[in-house]
């Protein structure tokens, strides 16, 4: 990928390009063109679609993640200010975030997380043992999208057999390139799909409730009020979105980088201490999520001009991968002592299942090398990207 830009004019005197961050490339190419950006922008306007603004200064970026009632999460995708869907908690602001974000806590903190730990565990031991003993696979099709899906599904009591369907819609909403769905129908198809699937699971639960998250959830109130079906399947599709998708991203990356630097997993096979480290470098070397917000009203940040209503970008590869934060930015430094990264997100929309991430992957990275110490990345094969958030398309490794 060219990390040149289209010039398309200018905005109230900022540069305005034609910058569409939904195309793919080959590995790297976002994370390297946000690096050259960072360093000749501070920001700009896209003219893509209805238009929206770019921040490319690290510090800017987490500022405006931290200053919700300036950079609402009312949207959160830069090409849609006015989404006609709805995420919860996501897609809401405090007050009632906090009410969401309170009850879901339990859930998802350090505690209940630990306690799942043997659990996760095994489920990630069971799926490599089933690989070690051929000399080679897909580990993003047989392991890294499989082990964190199946251990969401378990959370929200999901039927088990239906991984398969989940992996399959997960494939249709988020990695599809523009080529292969121009007029976005296998996407829209999909996504209906996946709404029904949540109405029947909420109805079920309705009808007869069971001890997992969505049980639990249908019986909370808020100000009072039991939690609508409306707003339930608006809190299933987030987590739909959130649980089955970063995870795997971010497993892919981190058996990228070992098999791609075989020094630094000799380090980790002989002291397996450093896997910590290296999962919060790998998080923060290769950042993947963009998220973007809708300003409540005019501000400057980063040099543009923003108008209320206006959709703001903000790459969090830039705040991770920047020089006046980090010595040796680019680098994965598994003795770094500082690891304040962003990749998580920063302010009160901070990702809430961050602790179950870090636990999945820590989890993965140990027991993959615990089991296939020794793999390469297989010859012979185009390493390619997804736009939007950055995933590895397909990585075959052999051993």
């Amino acid at each position: 990928m060219s990390t040149t830009l289209e010039p398309d004019g200018t905005r109230d005197g900022v540069s305005a390009y034609r910058f569409d961050n939904r195309l793919g490339g080959p590995v790297l190419s976002h994370q390297e063109r946000w690096d050259e950006l960072a360093g000749t922008h501070s920001g700009f306007r896209s003219t893509v679609a209805r238009g929206y603004w770019v921040v490319t200064d690290g510090p800017e970026v987490q500022k405006a993640l931290q200053d919700w009632r300036t950079f609402s999460n009312k949207s959160v995708t830069a090409l849609e200010p006015d989404p006609k869907f709805l995420w919860i908690p996501e897609m809401l602001d405090p007050p009632v975030h906090n009410v969401w974000r309170r009850l879901l806590g339990r859930y998802f903190s350090p505690s209940a997380v630990a306690a799942r730990e043997p659990e996760i565990r095994q489920v990630a031991a069971e799926m490599i043992d089933a690989l070690r003993g051929r000399d080679g696979a897909d580990v993003l099709d047989e392991f890294a999208r499989r082990f964190p899906t199946l251990i969401f599904m378990r959370l929200m009591g999901l039927p088990e057999e239906d991984l398969p369907t989940f992996l399959d819609w997960t494939h249709e909403l988020l990695h599809l390139s523009h080529g292969e769905d121009p007029d976005g129908a296998r996407q829209m198809t999909a996504m209906r799909e996946v709404s029904a699937y949540f109405e029947e699971q909420i109805a079920q639960r309705r009808e007869t409730p069971r001890d997992d998250l969505l049980s639990h959830a249908m019986a909370w109130t808020i100000d009072g009020e039991p939690i609508s079906d409306r707003d339930m399947h608006a809190f299933c599709i987030l987590m739909f979105q959130a649980g089955f998708d970063t995870v795997p991203i971010s497993i892919g990356w981190a058996l990228y980088h070992f098999a791609a630097h075989p020094e630094q997993r000799a380090e980790i096979l002989a002291d397996p201490s450093l896997i910590p480290t290296g999962v919060e470098e790998i998080l923060r070397v290769y950042s993947f999520v963009v998220p973007a917000r809708k300003a409540t009203k005019d501000v400057e940040i980063g040099g543009c001009p923003v108008r209320a209503g206006e959709m703001v970008m903000l790459p969090l590869a830039v705040t991770n991968r920047d020089p006046g934060r980090y010595d040796h930015p680019l680098e994965v430094d598994l003795h770094r002592k500082a690891t304040n990264h962003i990749a998580f997100g920063s302010g009160p929309h901070r990702c809430l299942g961050s602790h179950l991430a870090r636990l999945e992957l820590n989890v993965a990275v140990e027991e993959w090398h615990r089991r296939i110490p020794d793999y390469r990345i297989a010859p012979g094969q185009e390493l390619w990207q997804h736009g939007n958030m950055y995933g590895i398309k397909s990585l075959r490794l052999e051993w």
